[in-house]
C-alpha cells in the first residue's frame, strides 16, 4: 500500500526530459485516500486494480491527450506486477513493457514469503489477506500470474531486477524470463548486481535509467 505524490521522482523526470508525458495513477488499493479505498484492492491483483490502470489510460485517449497505442507501461515491485499482467492480460494495449522487481508466479511468490517469515507471522497474513492464499486460491492467482502466460505476450519486455531483493526474489523474474524465452518472445533481463528492492548503487541507478530510456 502506497501511492504517487506531488514530489520529485527520479524516474519520472529522467522519461519527461527526454520527451515522454508520464501519467501515475493512484489506483484502487492505494494508501491515503481513507481504508475503504485501501481496502477495493484487497485480491484484485490483475482484476480490479489492473482494470482501474486501463480504464485511466483510455481515459487520457478519449480526452486527446495521448495518442492510442502509443504508451509504454513501466512499474516496480507491485508495479511490476501490474505492468506483466498488462502485458498478458491487455496484450494489444502498450507497446513496450518494463517490469522493475516484478512478482510474476503469485503461488511461488506467497509460497516463499510463507517459508521466508513463517505461515504464523504478520507479514504472511498479511500479504494472504491481500493477495491470496496459495493452498486454497492456486487456480485463481494462477489466472492472474503472468508468468504462466508468457505465451500471450506481443511486445518487448525489459525485466530489472536487484541481486539482493528480500522482499520480491529475483527468482520471480528468472521465472518470467525463462517463460518468454520458452514462448519464443522478445525479452532482456538486467539484473543489478549491487541493489535490494528499493535501494540503488549509483552504478546499478545509472544503468537502470540507461536500460529504460
Amino acid at each position: 500500500e502506497t501511492r504517487d505524490y506531488y514530489l520529485f521522482d527520479w524516474r519520472a523526470q529522467v522519461l519527461a526530459s527526454h520527451g515522454y508525458q508520464v501519467f501515475q495513477p493512484n489506483f484502487r488499493g492505494s494508501s491515503g485516500f481513507g481504508k475503504a479505498f485501501a481496502d477495493l484492492g484487497r485480491r484484485q491483483w490483475g482484476k480490479a486494480m489492473q482494470t482501474d490502470l486501463d480504464d485511466a489510460y483510455e481515459h487520457l485517449v478519449a480526452n486527446g491527450i495521448v495518442d492510442a497505442g502509443n504508451a509504454c507501461i513501466f512499474g516496480e515491485s507491485y508495479g511490476g506486477y501490474a505492468a506483466l499482467a498488462a502485458a498478458t492480460m491487455t496484450p494489444d494495449t502498450y507497446k513496450c513493457v518494463i517490469a522493475g522487481a516484478g512478482p510474476s508466479d503469485l503461488v511461488k511468490m506467497l509460497k516463499w514469503e510463507r517459508k521466508e517469515e513463517g505461515g504464523d507471522s504478520e507479514t504472511y497474513k498479511y500479504w494472504v489477506k491481500q493477495i491470496g492464499d496459495p493452498r486454497k486460491d492456486a487456480d485463481a492467482l494462477n489466472a492472474v500470474s503472468p508468468a504462466r502466460m508468457a505465451d500471450r505476450i506481443k511486445v518487448p519486455v525489459l525485466l530489472i531486477h536487484g541481486e539482493d531483493d528480500g522482499v520480491v526474489p529475483i527468482k520471480q523474474s528468472e521465472l518470467m524470463e525463462k517463460a518468454m524465452t520458452k514462448a519464443n518472445k522478445e525479452v532482456r533481463f538486467v539484473r543489478l548486481e549491487e541493489s535490494g528492492h528499493t535501494y540503488r548503487s549509483e552504478a546499478d541507478e545509472k544503468r537502470e535509467y540507461l536500460e529504460i530510456l
